[in-house]
């Protein structure tokens, strides 16, 4: 028996011990793809992982021409300009687009290393060897022929357990690999974007003033919302938001603690501003949000 509840096209799964809420938007995987472009440009804040199988086909990604290549992984941000050119006659590649709110929803505490990635180096491209490419590939034809399921009698939580298992080997795969650009070779706007984001994930608090960020980064509020349209597509106050519901997500929906707990935990002032808050962004009041799963997020 799963801990699944569907409402419209929102899935609530039990994965581990919390709670993700996924959209049937938010995950697409296609196979034997011949030519990568007409994919582009990407819905709004979705990633794509593409993973080339056999010959190769130029890209140009923001002026830069990229050869993609068989062995070869290819991690795209959201919001980027890519263009497919010309494609050998046996192109393949297999390919994952992945919205930010479920990899967010499954990482969690390990998401840094993917947003590093993702949102700070833009195009990345790095050479799999046979045994890694065949794992990746592997990955993908199980979580698409879940996909393709979904309205089976399955548990729907597999199919985000074989998702997890994939970011998280993506994640230790960059994190080992050069995949993450060292520090001193990013640019300045780089390095602080990276910094921003490294600030919210590792703290308690999440929704501080911008100004609180902008300080730690010793810049201007101003100055740091340029470098997130700049890198992300978003101002530095959807990140903050972002992140701040994640974790009223899964606190109300993961944890004993009273919505008195968890509204001072998150920093709010009181529980009437929390309130107000979850029902500006969620539509409903944390109690209802906490007890009712069939309400879409």
């Amino acid at each position: 028996m799963t801990n699944e509840t569907q409402t419209g096209k929102t899935r609530y799964v039990e994965l581990g011990n919390y709670i993700v809420d996924v959209k049937d938007v938010d995950v697409l995987v296609f196979e034997n793809v011949n030519d990568i472009s007409p994919l582009f440009p990407l819905k709004p804040m979705t990633a794509l992982v593409a993973i080339c199988d056999k010959g190769s086909q130029q890209l140009t990604a923001d002026d830069k021409e990229i050869e993609f290549t068989e062995g070869n992984i290819l991690i795209s941000p959201p919001n980027l300009s890519v263009i497919g050119g010309e494609h050998s006659s046996d192109f393949k590649c297999n390919i994952l687009c992945i919205s930010d709110h479920l990899v967010r929803g499954l990482l969690r505490d390990k998401v840094e290393i993917f947003h590093h990635s993702v949102f700070v180096n833009q195009v990345t491209i790095t050479n799999l060897t046979p045994v890694v490419k065949e794992e990746y590939c592997h990955y993908l034809s199980l979580v698409n022929s879940k996909l393709k399921h979904n309205n089976m009698s399955f548990p729907y939580e597999i199919l985000l357990v074989l998702l997890r298992a994939l970011l998280l080997e993506l994640g230790y795969m960059m994190e080992s690999s050069d995949i993450v650009v060292h520090e001193q070779k990013m640019s300045q706007g780089k390095l602080l974007f990276n910094r921003f984001l490294s600030l919210i994930t590792n703290s308690q608090v999440k929704r501080l003033p911008i100004t609180a960020y902008a300080s730690q980064l010793a810049i201007t509020p101003k100055y740091l919302t340029m470098l997130c349209l700049k890198y992300s597509n978003k101002t530095a106050s959807d990140w903050v938001i972002e992140y701040t519901l994640e974790e009223i997500r899964y606190y109300l929906r993961n944890s004993d603690k009273s919505i008195k707990e968890i509204s001072a935990l998150l920093g709010f002032s009181n529980m009437s501003h929390f309130g107000s808050y979850v029902r500006k962004h969620l539509g409903v009041s944390p109690s209802e949000y906490r007890f009712n799963k069939e309400i879409p997020a």
